[in-house]
């Protein structure tokens, strides 16, 4: 049993799978989520339930938070009654959330005033990633306070990335993000275009995960596009939050996107036609209709 008392906060599809693996690590674990499901399989697990989110930061060394945007950042996370207003001085808060170099800086002011540090670790990987550690982190934070915490961050992610200081985490993660929404996109459109022209799709899929054209989106998410499983992994609400902070960065420092606006907008239309929940790959329903499949 590891000695480093973790707290996590947020067990939707993704923070549930990273939690579990920190239980199975060793690390005594205390979590928190407004549903219940996900509490008792993880109390299943040897997690003890925390009541509230300022519970979690009682009760922990160390409190990761894994939740949708930065709206849901500020209630878990912020005092009085998020997890900063119980944490003690010289434990950290660690946001795994995608959201702005901006308002994680706000947390990290916030954090300082208590005397607690903070460290940005965004990730990437979809759903199979974090149920096998082997997620993409891209942790931002002070050397020494990332050192202190590197190993139960790897429990997570066996792909550890430490990419600067606080803010720099999530700067990396805007730039992922860009070529993750706009390949979904691309391999959707692939299929489409295969579709139309009478290709049978899973010979289409094992001739070009094998030419240049294949990528990581492709061989990850093509067999849910071929099997039409969009249950929710990072959902298309989830990408309108992401590609709208590639557009908001984009505008702040001047410098056109047209790809990325284009793809913000599909995601948008997907929403629009009632798609938000389902995984992002749906936006081949989205092109299919229009197409008139």
């Amino acid at each position: 049993m590891k000695t480093k008392r973790v707290g996590f906060i947020g067990l939707g599809v993704m923070g549930k799978a990273m939690a579990t693996n920190i239980a199975r690590a060793g690390f005594p674990l205390t979590v928190f989520d407004v549903r219940k499901e996900p509490l008792a399989e993880m109390e299943k697990l040897g997690a003890r339930v925390a009541r509230s989110a300022r519970e979690a930061g009682e009760e922990s060394d160390m409190v990761i938070v894994m939740v949708r945007d930065y709206q849901q950042v500020k209630e878990v996370a912020l005092p009085p009654d998020g997890a900063l207003g119980g944490m003690r001085k010289g434990t950290t808060l660690i946001v795994t959330s995608t959201i702005t170099p901006q308002e994680i800086m706000e947390v990290d002011s916030v954090a300082s005033e208590h005397g607690i540090s903070v460290i940005d670790s965004p990730v990437s990987g979809g759903r199979l990633r974090a149920e096998d550690a082997s997620l993409a982190l891209m942790v931002g934070g002070d050397d020494a306070v990332v050192k202190e915490n590197e190993e139960v961050l790897k429990t997570m992610g066996s792909n550890f990335f430490h990419v600067g200081k606080v803010g720099q985490g999530q700067a990396m993660k805007i730039v992922n993000q860009i070529l993750v929404s706009a390949n979904i996109v691309s391999v959707a459109e692939a299929m489409l275009m295969a579709e139309k022209l009478g290709i049978n799709l899973q010979t289409m899929y094992d001739v070009i995960t094998r030419g240049a054209g294949s990528s990581e989106v492709l061989k990850g998410m093509g067999p849910q596009m071929l099997n039409r499983d969009f249950s929710p992994g990072a959902t298309v609400d989830i990408f309108v939050k992401d590609t709208g902070i590639i557009m908001d960065t984009a505008r702040a420092l001047d410098i056109p996107l047209p790809v990325s606006s284009t793809i913000y907008q599909i995601y948008r239309m997907a929403r629009a036609r009632g798609l938000g929940p389902k995984d992002a790959t749906s936006v081949l329903e989205l092109l299919e209709e229009f197409a008139g499949l």
